[in-house]
Order: C-alpha cells, then structure tokens, then sequence
C-alpha cells in the first residue's frame, strides 16, 4: 500500500472516529468552521431536571411521552433538545437537592421553595431569568405579573411560578362555604347572604332536624383546628394573617380593631351550639367523616365538594347520601357590607422552579418550556399534561371541556402529566360544571393580601401566629377567656417580636411599590 493511500485511510479513521466521540456525548457532529458550532446553536442538549414529586411509575427512560414530546418540539422547530428527569419527595428532595448544591453539581433546572431559592440566591447557585422570558410569551401570560415580584431579587427575577388559565374555574382559590342545599330546601330556608341569616340558618340545622330522621344529632357550621374562619372575618373586611394597608402602612389584620367584632360573632355562635363543639380537637380528617355522615351541615371546603367527581372526599359523600346536594354559598355580608372568602396565593399550589448557574444553553430550555405552556396548534400544554389526543383524552370546543380515558397514574407510566409538569399552569377544564360554577362563586368577591413576601422576622417569630395566636383564638371562640382578652394578645404579639415583623414588612412593601 503506498503511502499517500495509508495517509487518506489513517485520516478517514481519525475523522470518523471524531464523529462517533461527538456523537456518543450527545452532539452533532458539525464542520468545524460551522457558524452554528460557534454559536453554540445544533448541538444536542440533555437537560438535567430534578422534581419533588411521589411517582415510583415514572419510567428511568422518559417512557413513549418523553419521545412524544421530544417529537412534538421537533415539529415545533425546536432540535437538538432532549432531558433527563431525576424525582424525589418531601424531606428526601430537600436532603438531595441541598448535597448536590453543596458538591456544585445542581441540576439544569429544579423544584425550589421561597426560603431555600432566597439562600441559593444569596450563594449565587442560581441564574436571573429575564433575558430569557423575553422570548417566552406563552410562559409570560400564563404567569400573574404579581407572581413575579415573589421571585424577584434586587430587580432581577430568579424563577418562574405558578401560572393559571384565563377562565374563572382555573383562579387559584377554591375555598368557601359549602352548604347542604337538600337540608336548606327541606326546611323551607334561602341560601344565607349575611351574617344575620347564616346564623338563623345554623340554628335551624341544629334545632330543626334537617336530615329528617327524628333525632337532634345535626351540627350547624363544621370546622377543624386548622379552621382559620376566613368567611367570618372576611364579613368584616379582614384576614388575621393577611396584611391590609391601613393609611399607607401595612399591618396585619389579626391587630386590627375588626378581629375583635368578628370574634364576638364566633364565641355567641359557639356557646349558642351553631359551631361544631368538638373543633379545637377536630382534625381534618373526623371533620370528612362527620360531613360525610350527614351529621354537618355547612363547612368551611372548596368548590370540589360540589359533586361526586370533584375529589374522593365528595365521591364518599355522595356515595352515603344519595339524594344529598351541595353548593357553594356567596361569602356573607358583615355589618358594613365587607364580604369575601380568603385569597389564595396561586404560588402555594406548587413548587417554584429555578435555573442553576451553570445550566446549560438556558435560551434553548426556555424555547421548551415556553412551548409546554402554549395551548394553541403546535404547542405542547395538552400532550404533556394529559397525553395524546383520541387517545387518552378528548377535548369538546364547545364546552371547553377535557374528558380524560386515561388514568393519571396510567399515564405516569407512559411518561406524561405530573412528572414532567415543568410549568404548573392550573387547567380544570376537566371539572364538571358544577365544580367550575362553584369557583367561580368563590372568586366573586375576595380579601386579598396586600402582600405575599415573607421577610425575615417572620421566620424569626414563627410561634406569633402558630401558637400564640391561636391559644388567643380557640380560647376566646369557645368562651374561656372574654374577647376584651384580645387586647392583651395585640400587646404580646408586638412585645415579642411583631413590631420588628411589621417594620420590616413595610420596608419591604414600599420597596415592592417602587419597582
């Protein structure tokens, strides 16, 4: 063989060689002179994601949905991007993702709660995100832009939130007051639309024998320990935890005079035997049971109690009680005419997701989550969270309604819904109407929080409205001490730590109205 033919096979081998190294690490092998190769832009990326999620059925390899959905960004102009998702729960998650933060090996792009975010903020783990949500419009109008001020550090926004649907039914809060209309209509009553007839209408489910089985065993209003009373203090224009600005200051509302209007209303209520005696010890869970006893007749819920396919806990109710009919009642009135029902923080229905300062190509990652928020042609909302079309689900335009065949932990196996749910964009389209015509009830009126952040005292003095608060409440409610006791709780409550709470609060609050 002559030595110009060794040459050109020698020079073969190396080349193909190369090819096959570039190829085994996930590159495409491309001419050395590529301006794409320059740019960065053709390469193969393999997106490392870590979730806080209970799914043993995910599949190691992303399963038949993560090559749907790698099939669908292809078809979305959107190559060269592939992923691979690691999961974990609860204490095991934060264990995880605190070892590899230590050991500099985060992921691309992980579930993160506020405190920890703040703190990987702090160490510079993770990476601002504005110049990537420029070309992120379907991520950017799912997302409340009141949301982004909860992320957002030293005018820079550091992870993307929850996002929610435009319809009514998909509002972050679900909570209200769920009433047993059979007993309402076997009485003869009207739904309650102030104070004055919700008390009228406990007393005649305690005295009047609702249920009509001939015995006094009925409860007027259900609540649990956890019970916060929010429709009660919401009549006087109020939340306990929620801060209401008052003459350009901020203050929570359990200091306000209106706590102690409220707290009248809830111990006469309690020692007339409209509440449910039992609910300083009451857990959730017995409270489910009594309601699905017939033995309550009007709870603090969510719209899901409505009907049987809402949640497992109204498939039971209506299981034990055919001929029951639940409804969600419009918050009452107070005395001055305030009314609403708690507002939700739409980030507490999941977790934040942030970006690692060492992820890479960020541009391209957002191209993809920006195309799993796009429900329109060609985006990927639909085929992620439910599946394929025809054949793990239906959607009727005209109803605006998704019909899922396939089970959720079915389609876990497959590689599709929770798991991969990079952006949590809230969609029951699912729910039937009754669900959907009681949320939105809930949302007609609500009490909103003048602000979400948590600053730093409030870590500090968690046992203020954890303990201290709420012996001040169970005591008062149930007639131990007198509601003029409150007074002394106020003065406790800024002593030992809520006048540095609230200082630091409104600090932050004007800093947040100037940006």
């Amino acid at each position: 063989m002559s030595k110009k033919n060794w040459l050109s096979i020698l020079m073969c081998v190396i080349t193909m060689t190369s090819v096959i190294t570039a190829c085994s690490k996930g590159e495409k092998a491309a001419p050395p002179d590529s301006p794409n190769e320059k740019a960065g832009e053709g390469k193969n990326v393999t997106y490392q994601f870590l979730r806080n999620s209970s799914t043993p059925e995910y599949p190691a390899d992303g399963g038949e949905g993560r090559q749907e959905i790698l099939k669908g960004l292809e078809k979305a102009g959107i190559t060269g991007f592939d992923y691979k998702l690691s999961l974990a729960s609860g204490d095991d998650y934060n264990t995880k993702l605190n070892l590899l933060a230590t050991s500099g090996e985060l992921p691309d792009y992980f579930d993160i709660d506020s405190k920890t975010l703040s703190r990987f903020v702090e160490q510079g783990l993770v990476q601002p995100i504005d110049e990537y949500l420029k070309k992120a419009p379907h991520l950017m109008k799912a997302i409340p832009e009141q949301y982004w001020k909860q992320v957002t550090f030293d005018g820079k926004i550091y992870a993307i939130p929850n996002g929610t649907r435009p319809e009514p039914f998909n509002f972050p809060t679900v909570g209200g007051l769920d009433v047993r209309q059979d007993w309402l209509d076997a009485l003869g009553l009207q739904q309650p639309t102030t104070l004055d007839e919700l008390h009228d209408v406990l007393k005649a489910f305690v005295t009047q024998d609702p249920d009509k089985d001939g015995k006094k065993d009925t409860a007027g209003l259900g609540a649990s320990k956890t019970t916060d009373f929010g429709a009660i203090f919401g009549a006087f224009g109020i939340l306990p935890a929620y801060w209401t600005e008052v003459d350009g200051q901020i203050k929570k509302g359990l200091v306000l005079p209106e706590m102690k209007e409220a707290l009248a209303v809830l111990q006469q209520w309690y020692k007339e035997g409209l509440i449910d005696k039992d609910f300083p010890i009451m857990e959730s869970k017995q409270m489910d049971e009594k309601i699905t006893n017939s033995e309550i007749g009007l709870w603090f819920g969510d719209g899901y109690y409505v009907d049987k396919s809402g949640s497992s806990v109204a498939e039971s109710i209506f299981k034990a009680n055919p001929n029951a009919k639940i409804e969600m009642l419009s918050a009452p009135k107070g005395p001055s005419g305030n009314q609403g029902y708690p507002e939700v923080n739409g980030l507490s229905s999941a977790p934040l997701r942030a970006l690692s300062a060492k992820a890479q190509d960020p541009a391209k990652l957002f191209q993809f989550l920006d195309w799993i928020a796009n429900d329109e042609a060609g985006g990927g909302f639909n085929l992620l969270l439910y599946g394929m079309e025809g054949k793990d689900f239906t959607y009727d335009q005209a109803t605006n309604s998704i019909k899922q065949i396939t089970p959720y932990s079915e389609l876990y196996k497959r590689g599709y819904s929770n798991p991969i749910r990079m952006v949590f964009i809230i969609d029951r389209r699912w729910a039937a109407e009754p669900v959907r015509h009681a949320i939105e009830i809930v949302n007609q009126k609500l009490i909103k929080n003048a602000m979400w952040n948590t600053v730093q005292a409030e870590i500090d003095y968690p046992d203020l409205e954890q303990k201290l608060y709420q012996e001040y409440l169970i005591k008062i409610i149930t007639g131990i001490w007198p509601v003029e006791k409150y007074d002394e709780f106020i003065q406790k409550y800024y002593d030992q730590g809520g006048r540095e709470i609230e200082k630091q609060a409104n600090e932050l609050y004007k800093q947040l109205q100037s940006e």
